[in-house]
This record gives C-alpha cells, sequence and structure tokens, in this order.
C-alpha cells in the first residue's frame, strides 16, 4: 500500500470510529483539516505549541476556519487532533476520489481517464484554452491523473453539490486559472464568459419537468442549457446512453433540432462495459461545434491500459449525416457495409415494423411463480433452430384474463429481448394458452408481412446488423420494443414472400430430414461397433 493510501485509510479509521460515514461527512473533516493546515502555513505562526496541543489546534480551526461554511464539528478537541495529524499530509483531490469511488449511497459515476485526455487532446488540437468540466465531480480521476490544471487553459469546475465545490476551492485555491462553480447543468446556466470547450456526462434517464425545455431527457435538457455557454468556433463532447442515438419521437426532433443549431463534429462508440459498475447500457461521446464541418466523423474506440484510441474511423459528408433519421452510428462502421448499403440502397419499398404489427414485451415471472398450472410460458430456453419447442413449456397457475395481454397466438413471430444470442420463431398451431415471458418480444403482424418471411429476413445478415444497431445493452442483450419497431424490412408482394417462405420451409424440412437420418445411421452403427468390443457378431 502507497504511503497516500496508507494515510487515507487511517483517516477514514479515525472517521468511521466516530460515526463520521457519510460521503459528505468523510469530505467535509478532510477538506476543514487541510483549511487549517493552509492557514498555519499561511500565517507562519512563531508559535511552535500550535500543531502539538490539542486545545489551542481546536480553538485555531474553531475561530479560523469557521463553522459558517463547512458546519458544526461533530466532536471534541482530542478528535480533531487525531484527524489533524492523521490527514494533514494526504492529497485532497486523491482523497475525494478515494471517497467516492467507495460511495455506494449516492453513488457518483467515476468517468475513466481516457474520456479528460481525449478531451484535452481535442482542445490543444483546436488551440482552446478555456474549458468547463461539468458535474466535475464525475472527472476526478481524469482530473487527478491529467493534472491539465497547471497547464495554460483557463478552467471552470461546475458542481451541483456544496460540499464538493468546497474541496475543489479549497484544492485549486493556489491555482487562479481554476475556478469553481456551484450550479445544475438541468437548468439555464446564467455563467458570464463564454468558454470554447465543455465536456458533460449528464445522468442517464431522468425526466425533467421543465415546461421550457425542448425535450424533457436529462441528457438532452443538460445539453441544450449547456450550448448557450459555448463561443463561437467552440465544442462541446457529451457522453450518451444509446437510446438518445435512435429513439424515435422528441429525441429523434431534439437530435435534428441540436444537429442545426450545434452540427455534429463526431461520433465515437465507447468500449463495452466503460461505465461499469455505475451502468453496463451501450455509450457514445459525441462532439457537438459552433461551425460546421465538412464531414462528420464516425468511429469506435477501444481502451488500450487507461487511454481511449479509435479502432475504427469512416467520414460522412454532413449533408448525409443531416438526411439520416438517427445516429445509429453502429450500422454505419459495420464491416459489412456493402450488404447493408445495397439493403438501404435498394430501390424496394421498405416498411416500419410498427407500420405493419403489433409488438409486446412478455410478462415478468419470478421463478417462485413456475408451478404446476394452467398457463404455458414461452422463455428463450424454449426455442431452438428457429422453431418453438412446445413439450418443453414451463407453467403457472394463474387466471387467464389476468395474463391475456402477453398471450401468444399461432402466426405470432417471437424474438429474444434479452441474453447473449438473438433467437427467432414463428409460434405454431398449439391447445390451451400459451404466454411469453418478458425476455421474449412478440410481434403480431396485422398486413403486408407475413411472419415467417420477416424471421427470414431479422435472421439473415442484414437483419442482425440492423437489430444489433437498437441495442441498448453491452454484452448482455437489452432491446426495447418501440426500439425494435423501428427496424426496415424489404415489402416484397405477398406472392413474392410466401414463394421464397415455402423454398425456406421445404429446404429447413429437408435439411432436418438429412440430420435425423444421419443421426439413426449413427446410432445404428455405433450400436453395432460396441457389440463388437464385447464379442457380439463377428
Amino acid at each position: 500500500m502507497k504511503v497516500g493510501e496508507k494515510l487515507i485509510e487511517s483517516f477514514w479509521n479515525i472517521c468511521l470510529l466516530h460515526d463520521i460515514s457519510t460521503r459528505d461527512q468523510l469530505l467535509r473533516e478532510a477538506i476543514r483539516v487541510i483549511r487549517t493546515k493552509k492557514f498555519i502555513e499561511q500565517h507562519e505562526s512563531s508559535d511552535k505549541t500550535l500543531v502539538t496541543e490539542p486545545d489551542k489546534l481546536f480553538q485555531l480551526m474553531k475561530e479560523w476556519v469557521g463553522e459558517r461554511e463547512l458546519g458544526h464539528f461533530p466532536g471534541d478537541r482530542d478528535l480533531f487532533y487525531k484527524l489533524y495529524h492523521a490527514g494533514k499530509d494526504m492529497d485532497l483531490l486523491e482523497y475525494a476520489l478515494q471517497t467516492l469511488q467507495q460511495d455506494r449511497v449516492t453513488g457518483v459515476m467515476i468517468v475513466p481517464s481516457g474520456i479528460m485526455q481525449r478531451f484535452i487532446e481535442m482542445c490543444d488540437r483546436q488551440h482552446y484554452r478555456s474549458l468547463l468540466i461539468t458535474e466535475a465531480e464525475k472527472y476526478i480521476r481524469g482530473i487527478v491523473e491529467a493534472k491539465r490544471y497547471t497547464g495554460p487553459y483557463a478552467i471552470t469546475l461546475l458542481t451541483e453539490s456544496y460540499i464538493i465545490g468546497r474541496l475543489f476551492k479549497t484544492y485549486f485555491e493556489p491555482f487562479p486559472n481554476v475556478k469553481v462553480l456551484q450550479g445544475s447543468i438541468y437548468q439555464p446556466l446564467p455563467l458570464e464568459e463564454k468558454v470554447e470547450a465543455i465536456l458533460s456526462i449528464p445522468h442517464f434517464g431522468l425526466k425533467m419537468n421543465d415546461d421550457d425545455i425542448p425535450i424533457r431527457e436529462s441528457e438532452g435538457a443538460a445539453v441544450s442549457n449547456l450550448l448557450p455557454l459555448l463561443q463561437e468556433g467552440g465544442r462541446i463532447s457529451v457522453t450518451f446512453p444509446a437510446r438518445m442515438m435512435f429513439q424515435s419521437g422528441a429525441i429523434a426532433n431534439w437530435r435534428k433540432q441540436t444537429n442545426e443549431l450545434t452540427p455534429v463534429q463526431s461520433i465515437y462508440a465507447l468500449p463495452d462495459g466503460l461505465f461499469r459498475p455505475f451502468t453496463s447500457v451501450k455509450t457514445y461521446q459525441v462532439e457537438f461545434g459552433k461551425a460546421l464541418a465538412d464531414q462528420v466523423v464516425l468511429g469506435r474506440l477501444r481502451l488500450e491500459q487507461s487511454k481511449l484510441v479509435a479502432e475504427r474511423e469512416v467520414t460522412i459528408h454532413h449533408e448525409s449525416f443531416r438526411q439520416l433519421d438517427n445516429w445509429r452510428i453502429d450500422m454505419l462502421l459495420n464491416e459489412d457495409q456493402d450488404t447493408l448499403r445495397s439493403f438501404q440502397q435498394a430501390a424496394i419499398p421498405k416498411v416500419k415494423l410498427r407500420d405493419v404489427a403489433d409488438i409486446f414485451r412478455g410478462k415478468s415471472i419470478l421463478k417462485q411463480d413456475l408451478r404446476a398450472g394452467n398457463i404455458k410460458v414461452l422463455n428463450i430456453s424454449n426455442l431452438e433452430n428457429g422453431e418453438v419447442i412446445l413439450n418443453s413449456l414451463e407453467t403457472i397457475d394463474e387466471e387467464e384474463r389476468k395474463v391475456k395481454r402477453y398471450e401468444i397466438i399461432p402466426g405470432d413471430l417471437v424474438m429474444t429481448c434479452r441474453g447473449t444470442v438473438n433467437k427467432f420463431a414463428v409460434v405454431p398451431e398449439h391447445d390451451g394458452v400459451v404466454i411469453a415471458s418478458a425476455n421474449i418480444l412478440v410481434i403480431r403482424f396485422k398486413k403486408a408481412i407475413r411472419s415467417h418471411y420477416a424471421q427470414m429476413f431479422l435472421e439473415s445478415p442484414t437483419g442482425t446488423v440492423l437489430i444489433q444497431s437498437f441495442q441498448r445493452g453491452t454484452t448482455v442483450m437489452n432491446l426495447n420494443p418501440a426500439d425494435v419497431a423501428e427496424i426496415e424490412l424489404p415489402l416484397l408482394p405477398e406472392e413474392k414472400q410466401l414463394e421464397l417462405v415455402n423454398r425456406y420451409l421445404q429446404e429447413k424440412e429437408r435439411y432436418k430430414s438429412a440430420i435425423r437420418e444421419a443421426e439413426t445411421r449413427w446410432e445404428k452403427i455405433k450400436n453395432q461397433l460396441y457389440d463388437e468390443l464385447y464379442g457380439g457378431d463377428h
């Protein structure tokens, strides 16, 4: 254990023994100790007994460090004396990082330092010098490791937290180029000066109640509030979850309007699991700029030690990007671009699933709910080789009327929406009531598209890429019915669909028959050979 880590642990231990245990309490007492030490150093007191006599030290703290800003000290002179000598040599920023990382109650997302590093590199390329880091505690690892506050930048650190603000002010007091402000990015920010570059990772998935903003999603609201703070020619780099990239409705309108006002400069897919344990959703780093770029750069990033390195990049003309109704860059980055492009550019008409089908997710069923009953349940394990295995369905004991909305009927197309593998099947004729579990999406076609035809397309390489582009999860799949509804299918005449389906089913039956024959022959040959092993037929 390093010296710094030992100091932090000793300080924590004293705090915890005296019921100083919440994140803000632990941070507050560290600030109090460091402020006291700074006061003593700045005033170069000739009284050398100040730090050796608990009474004098305690009195000095109460008189000069004050309790108005940090509140009442939760102990006596002996406790402060112990805390002072345990914590006076700690690095306050490193202490804050370790304390925030250990905090399981408030759960602040600590962003990997690679995000900050890429942001600084972008600022250097663009010769930006005035930077705004929002909800700065999230970037504390990058601030600790990059140490760019000693560089040529004017940095503003913004935080909603009073105590984090006090901590930053205490630490950055010797750096006149660093300003600390308290405020929320989910409300308009009346900052006096505009900046050249902003870095932000808004809270994911919160709903705002403000009627004056164009979007209720916290991620979009934050960006809408931050954009007015950008200078002409400036850029904002924001981390978004996957749904902000492709969800329709209000989010789609917000994407379009934002790209018109502050055009997208680049979008990078971040590595899977980069923000665990805080979230496992897919994330993207998007740069908007107060200047139109001829080309929008799209790419994927991979993690090399703590650095984020581009592993694939493509460019798209800004006008072509503007025509897109979503920012699903995974499709544009897909190595099988030719197949996708040929589908997207094909003259054949296309139809979105939402226009031809009803789509719903199955019922959430706990293991303890599974028991002998009258309702059968379809789960992932009951889908094999593109078919529903009816004889392996588990059951629950429930009234039919309560589960009617989850019932699947013959001809429905079912697909997995969770798990690790995409599976599809068309529901065959069956007896009794069968419902889908929450791991299954049910697609019930109303017109124009036949279920087996849709299954063929969605299982194809193009269909697979389209589905992956709507993924919200990373290693474990998480598909939302509203997102799947946006997938486009080629709209062939019904006779052509029937012809393709019949050929598909005939060839599949021939394949299964050949497999059965091969398995029967193999069993027969094996048994003959086993007989010969112990003196059977000679």
